[in-house]
């Protein structure tokens, strides 16, 4: 059954304001997933900030290439895609899309209900391999506790060697003593 005119434009409006806002985009790729298993990704990424849009391909080309997000062909999106969008963090929705395939895996059907699809960054157009390997980025927050890690262990370690390098120095002068004694 055809979607309106009026509904497509509807639903192109509502995208465009999502991509406007929007760190992160990535496009999943869903296959036998049921109403139930959608509604709850969806109530989950909504939990952590994101939104999950089942839109026609052709109409998240359009609403990405009019705000400028990245300018693609909707026939690089194999089968049924949904998009999910995070106006936070630019890798989380990759990541999601990694938690929500390994999550989602059926083993006796050896078949993921979710799957890359494709991802945006940086005004770029990432297909399912370059996608699989942007999921594996650190997200900001994980970014900058290893920065913070980095930057307390400095302190940290020179403590250590004033600390021992004046202990070793006690230990030859009190040696020092019983030997000359």
């Amino acid at each position: 059954m055809a979607t309106p005119r009026s509904k497509k434009s509807t639903q192109l409006e509502a995208l465009e304001t999502k991509f406007r806002d929007a760190a992160g985009v990535a496009f999943v790729k869903f296959d036998q997933v049921t109403v139930e298993e959608a509604q709850t990704v969806r109530r989950d990424l909504r939990s952590k900030g994101m939104s999950y849009s089942v839109i026609k391909k052709t109409l998240m080309a359009l609403a990405a290439k009019n705000v400028g997000l990245a300018d693609f062909d909707s026939d690089l999106l194999p089968g049924s895609v949904a998009v999910i969008v995070s106006p936070d963090d630019t890798v989380l929705p990759s990541q999601e899309v990694k938690r929500l395939k390994k999550e989602f895996f059926d083993k006796k059907k050896d078949l993921a209900k979710f799957d890359f699809a494709g991802a945006i960054f940086d005004g770029n157009f990432l297909d399912v391999a370059a996608s699989t390997e942007f999921a594996n980025t650190s997200t900001r927050e994980e970014s900058l506790a290893k920065i913070v890690g980095m930057l307390r262990s400095g302190p940290q370690k020179l403590h250590n060697v004033f600390n021992s390098g004046f202990q070793r120095l006690y230990n030859v002068l009190e040696n020092a003593d019983k030997f000359s004694s």
